[in-house]
């Protein structure tokens, strides 16, 4: 089969798919290698396409995987997606709201089955975007979070801690949406630095400030520290208050909560809306009264303001209380931290509710423990002392969420008595009967990060299965940085709790993938990146290359397109390569069992080959993903393309070039694994093994003293090139005193730097070269030599200048304090760059400034 001129991707990356799916290529196999290297994908939601951060996080999951696979390991890449619980049912409700209905307008169960069949209907869009990115998964390890294997290990794990005492039922403020009414973790909530008015009023003998005047039919106490001489005589009394609502009785307290600095010295206590103050109700066992309902308006606590929802009872109070000449004034320029629905915006509001929690702390000290061991290597390191600081400071996590999709909690409360709670699978019933009493069940489900706490090991059928046996724990968790608390943290927690093991072997954090301006990627601001509109333009390779250059554990970095144009023109130099190289060839070609080097250029190939092997292994064995590339990229494209290929047309040998550009697919494959599969196949001599189960290329033998002497050939070219460039390519003549070395290879390097000629001389004469250790000259003339330092020195100029002005501009504050950031950045590498490029500059002019004659 001959390659057409141009490498048009689209034509080839579903077949090349097919073909791997058809030879089993992605199914757990040791080649000779007894190592396991497994990977289970951090699941997507089931709600959607596919995004730029999946996208990333597919493309380095893969090459590692394609990496290990090549190198001979039985490799796992298990598949998967996340049911996601709230995530997906917001989605579904905005698709009701489209169709003018609710949730409300369903029974749990309807909507529990209207969700379901939507997930559907998404499955096979997100699954067919797996194997655009090219995800060498095995699709025989597919794995949903409800199915039956993992909604298995969730009853388990709350049957388990529900027998050791470490999930209990209790009424704690929870962090509460009352738009779409639901708990969240600590972990979910956003904040936001907002200007939020400070109320000062007065409170009997005191006052006080408070950014939440609304909540105050809750307060049980006010508070003050218990250094603060000014309070000394109320501490410890019940005074009486005049309210909006008429007089009431409030008691005062000591606690070193209190910050003294803040508004007056003293503060409301409010235990059921503030977790600060549900701490300080709990050292002193004060009531706590909740003024809020779920859907966000006050309760009759609130006395004439029942009914408003909160920020109209915040006004209608503040007037209230102007009209009793309770308020004394109001700062409207108080910054304030406030917590927020992730999904809808909404301030949440701390919530008194009885939740199902679980008692953290058992938990997270074998994983501090294992983390300080270093059992787990971490990328970047820094993410793992976080991490400990984290768990460190854990609270008990609210593991209860009162929406419909997802796993329902399998426990059942006496309809006789609310303390009596009894352990059930039979979730499918509302009611059952045990020991003649009636139970009743909870109707909410799961938070979706429990159920995926387990998901290391229930993707492989838990333990004692053959693949939990094989390939427990996985090699590499890869996912996000910002998912380090809310997933990471919990995996590692409880794959110690159910298997004494630490659940992976390393964790590798990406980074937000941002706008072109650094700014976070939302809809809402239109400027989201369609990861399958990226690959329809530029193929999957291109994009995949792309979005991994330049990507460093734990750092966001912005979607840069020219990067994957770059990686898009090295894919096309792959298949230009392959296609001069099956030319040469011809159809009868068959490789010996060597590339039985001949030319000094095949043994240098042939020694870059076996050194970019191990630099690149080297590399991937470290997870610098973006190094490996880099070195990869600048291989094919420096010394393969440019060096090796050109060298051939003077001396070709047929078994080099061809081990050349095998040795070439394989290294590129697990970065460009359908360029590199699609050439593959058009090798006659490889038969129909696919290039996904082939072998990582292995070191051959090479002459060092040979491959050196290309080396000083390169150095020769490289600066006839040079000269010739500055001088406007003048057609010119390399003069030689007698050396053997150059009478070897004269005609090589005539034709490698396209000179008239390479003459041995008795007398050298014109500009000579430096930068070889042979007396080397060019037949320049005395006035085209001056020529020649003179553009050196106009160039040595003008690089001073752009570092001058560069200089300039960032050691002005101004212009580092007001420019936008990312403006400033470039400055900064246009900085870099210009210095590095006169240091350049400078060096060559040093080395011509006295040219021999």
């Amino acid at each position: 089969m001959k390659l057409p001129k141009v490498y048009e991707p689209h034509l080839y990356e579903s077949d090349i798919y097919a073909l791997w799916e058809k030879t089993e290529s992605f199914k757990p196999k040791h080649r000779g290698s007894k190592d396991n290297y497994s990977i289970v994908v951090p699941p997507p939601n089931a709600n959607g396409d596919l995004h730029l951060g999946h996208g990333l996080t597919l493309a380095l999951e893969d090459i590692a995987i394609r990496y290990h696979r090549l190198k001979g390991d039985a490799t796992l890449f298990v598949p998967g997606a996340d049911h996601a619980g709230f995530e997906t049912q917001v989605v579904y409700e905005k698709q009701l709201a489209a169709e003018g209905k609710s949730r409300f307008d369903f029974t749990r169960e309807e909507l529990y089955d209207r969700i379901w069949d939507f997930v559907a209907q998404n499955k096979q869009n997100y699954l067919s975007q797996f194997r655009k990115l090219g995800a060498s998964a095995s699709w025989d390890h597919y794995t949903f979070t409800l199915d039956e294997k993992i909604v298995k290990q969730a009853y388990g794990n709350f049957k388990k801690m529900w027998d050791e005492g470490l999930v209990y039922r209790g009424e704690r403020l929870v962090n509460y949406c009352t738009h779409h009414r639901t708990g969240f973790a600590d972990v979910e909530v956003v904040y936001e630095d907002e200007t939020t008015p400070l109320y000062y009023m007065q409170y009997g003998p005191f006052e006080l400030a408070t950014t939440r005047p609304e909540t105050k039919f809750g307060d049980t106490a006010v508070a003050v520290h218990p250094e603060d001489d000014r309070y000394k005589q109320y501490v410890g009394q019940v005074i009486t208050v005049e309210g909006v609502n008429g007089p009431f009785e409030i008691q005062v307290l000591a606690d070193e909560m209190v910050d003294r600095e803040f508004g007056t010295g003293v503060v409301k206590i409010t235990p059921a809306h503030d977790p600060n103050d549900w701490e300080v109700a709990q050292r002193h066992n004060l009531p706590a009264v909740r003024v809020i309902n779920h859907d966000g308006t006050m309760n009759e606590h609130a006395g004439r303001f029942r009914g408003m929802t909160v920020m109209d009872a915040r006004q209608a109070v503040v007037d209230a209380l102007k009209e009793k000449n309770l308020l004394i004034k109001v700062d409207k320029d108080y910054t304030n931290r406030v917590g927020k629905c992730y999904k809808c915006g909404t301030v949440i509001e701390p919530m008194l509710m009885k939740q199902w929690f679980i008692n953290m702390q058992p938990l997270a000290k074998p994983a501090i423990k294992a983390l300080k061991q270093k059992k787990i290597m971490f990328y970047p390191d820094s993410k793992r002392k976080q991490l400990i600081s984290y768990l460190e400071g854990l609270h008990d996590w609210n593991i209860s969420r009162q929406i419909a999709w997802g796993i329902p909690i399998p426990a059942f409360q006496n309809v006789d008595d609310e303390d009596d709670w009894i352990y059930d699978e039979h979730v499918t019933e509302e009611i059952i009967t045990v020991d003649n009493k009636t139970y009743h069940r909870d109707p909410d489900v799961f938070d979706t990060w429990f159920s995926s706490s387990s998901w290391p090991y229930a993707t492989l059928g838990g333990s004692g299965t053959k693949d939990y046996e094989q390939f427990y724990p996985l090699s590499l968790m890869e996912t996000g940085a910002d998912i380090l608390y809310p997933w990471v943290s919990r995996m590692i927690m409880f794959g110690l709790y159910n298997t004494g093991k630490v659940p992976f072997e390393s964790v590798y954090l990406h980074g937000l993938v941002l706008d072109p301006h650094g700014a976070k990627m939302s809809k809402s601001k239109g400027n989201v990146v369609d990861p399958m509109e990226k690959i329809d333009t530029f193929g999957s390779d291109a994009f995949r290359m792309g979005i991994v250059a330049g990507q460093t554990p734990g750092n966001n970095q912005p979607y840069d397109e020219s990067k994957l144009i770059g990686a898009r023109n090295f894919c096309n130099k792959l298949w230009n390569i392959a296609r001069y190289v099956e030319g040469k060839l011809g159809d009868e070609f068959k490789p010996g069992n060597s590339p039985h080097p001949k030319s000094v250029a095949d043994y240098w190939v042939i020694n870059r080959i076996n050194y970019i092997s191990k630099q690149v292994s080297s590399l991937l064995d470290e997870y610098r993903f973006s190094e490996a590339y880099e070195t990869l990229y600048h291989f094919v494209w420096d010394d393969f393309a440019d060096w090796y290929i050109e060298a051939s047309k003077v001396h070709l040998n047929k078994d080099t070039i061809a081990y050349g550009l095998e040795s070439i697919l394989k290294l590129a494959h697990p970065f460009a694994p359908f360029v590199t599969e699609t050439v593959w196949q058009t090798l006659g001599w490889r038969g129909d093994k696919p290039l996904a189960i082939s072998d990582w290329p292995k070191t051959s033998d090479s002459n060092t003293t040979k491959a050196d002497t290309f080396e000083e050939i390169k150095l020769i070219v490289n600066e006839v090139r040079f000269i010739k460039n500055e001088l406007g390519d003048a057609d010119l003549q390399l003069f030689y005193t007698d050396e053997k070395f150059l009478d070897e290879n004269g005609i090589l390097i005539q034709k490698l730097a396209k000179l008239k000629g390479v003459q041995n001389v008795k007398d050298g004469y014109g500009l000579h070269l430096t930068q070889t250790r042979y007396q080397c000259w060019l037949n320049v003339d005395e006035q085209a030599a001056q020529r020649f330092i003179t553009s050196l020195a106009n160039k040595k100029a003008q690089q001073e200048k752009n570092v001058d002005q560069l200089e300039k501009r960032l050691a002005n504050k101004a212009y580092v304090k007001q420019a936008p950031k990312e403006l400033v950045a470039q400055s900064k590498q246009q900085l870099k760059e210009a210095r590095e490029l006169l240091e350049k500059v400078t060096e060559e002019y040093k080395r011509f400034n006295k040219p021999s004659a």
